[in-house]
């Protein structure tokens, strides 16, 4: 790898020999490369569609879909989430959506999914997001029905950091589950779909709305008794126990009864599930947030020193200099072989809503503010490389 700081100054050309550096802290590199580059300023503005290019569709769902496209200035790759503002109305999930832009400008961890840039128009909203060409870690573990322990271990270290960042600024996740899990090229992870996120949650603030995905839905979201950070931790031991085993702990095709059992019932291993993991997913799995790892003020602190992970070089691992168990096989930046063939197989457009009647002006004032371009992005615009 190489990392480069290109210069500012509008139309010069830099021609430069560049020394490559390791990747992962311990492999021997040699070699130099070649670059030449010339940057040109690009005046911000306002996007729309018309400045993509649809390439495939990659998700689906009750909130819209999300499709593969290419910038046609730079022919950079990215995930647009195209979300249909009438269907965002009926259910109400105007400051959800809201929350999930908010949330997205703050991810800068290297474990959360970017927003590069968002726009709209009367009918839609538009996300333009990083695209990860290894797929959801749920296509991953579907077809290989679970993981290693070890395997298991390396996403949920990721995923600590990942929460971490979320909490440190007061964010509380509360849905996380493998189909918002991706996996980058090189096997990293990277946590999305942000539009459950609540903010403002402080260690000692709670909130009372019942969601999330039934399987990982901690005791306090069903008693109704207010929840806090702690939800992300016990969602957190779901999955893991999920990745290693292939189901989650309670689960039942029924889910009032997955709802008892989530309550009530025992913790039970398979056989070769180890000890050091079995106290990790008992410590996230305490039906009592107060007592639950992670639950109190240190957060994230006190998972990292949990027995299970005393091998892990946490400052390595948030640099992603430490090599990932799985890499997918992609061949190219557009690559999408990684993703639900169901969802590539369908025709990638960007079609008008079903019903034509168009929103009031007071409810298109509260989507006020939701475009958005970040800077990088636009100086990514105006960096040619040669």
């Amino acid at each position: 790898m190489m990392k480069i700081r290109p210069s500012r100054i509008n139309g010069k050309l830099h021609d430069n020999w560049f020394r490559l550096q390791p990747r992962q802290w311990k492999e021997r590199v040699k070699g130099e490369i070649r670059i030449q580059m010339l940057y040109r300023s690009v005046q911000a503005r306002t996007l729309t569609a018309a400045d993509f290019e649809l390439l495939k569709v990659v998700g689906k769902g009750s909130f819209g879909k999300v499709l593969q496209v290419k910038k046609k200035d730079t022919g950079r790759i990215y995930a647009m989430k195209v979300l249909v503002k009438k269907d965002i109305v009926e259910r109400q999930e105007i400051a959800h959506t809201l929350s999930e832009r908010n949330v997205l400008i703050q991810a800068t961890s290297p474990f959360l999914v970017g927003l590069k840039f968002s726009f709209q128009t009367p009918e839609k909203l538009y996300l333009v997001l990083d695209y990860m060409n290894g797929g959801e870690l749920f296509y991953h573990l579907q077809k290989e029905t679970a993981f290693s322990e070890e395997r298991a271990k390396f996403y949920t270290c990721e995923l600590v950091l990942a929460l971490e960042h979320l909490h440190k600024y007061n964010i509380v996740y509360r849905d996380l589950k493998p189909e918002n899990i991706l996996l980058d090229s090189t096997g990293h992870i990277a946590l999305t779909d942000f539009g459950l996120c609540k903010e403002n949650v402080s260690f000692n603030d709670t909130t009372n709305t019942f969601c999330g995905t039934a399987e990982y839905l901690a005791p306090e979201v069903l008693t109704g008794q207010g929840y806090g950070k702690a939800v992300d931790w016990w969602s957190l031991g779901i999955l893991f126990f999920e990745m290693t085993t292939g189901l989650p702990p309670f689960y039942s095709e029924n889910i009032n009864l997955m709802y008892k059992q989530i309550l009530h019932n025992q913790l039970l291993f398979p056989p070769g599930f180890s000890m050091p993991a079995q106290q990790l997913v008992r410590g996230l799995l305490h039906r009592d947030p107060r007592s639950r790892l992670g639950g109190g003020p240190a957060d994230a602190a006190e998972i990292r020193q949990q027995p299970f992970f005393h091998d892990v070089e946490w400052d390595k691992l948030l640099k992603k200099q430490v090599t990932p168990p799985f890499k997918p096989q992609v061949e190219s930046e557009t690559d999408t072989s990684n993703f639900d063939p169901a969802f590539t197989d369908a025709l990638p457009v960007d079609s008008l809503p079903r019903s034509s009647a168009p929103l009031s002006q007071t409810i298109q004032e509260e989507f006020r503010g939701f475009t958005y371009v970040e800077e990088s992005a636009l100086s990514a615009a105006g960096t040619s490389l040669a």
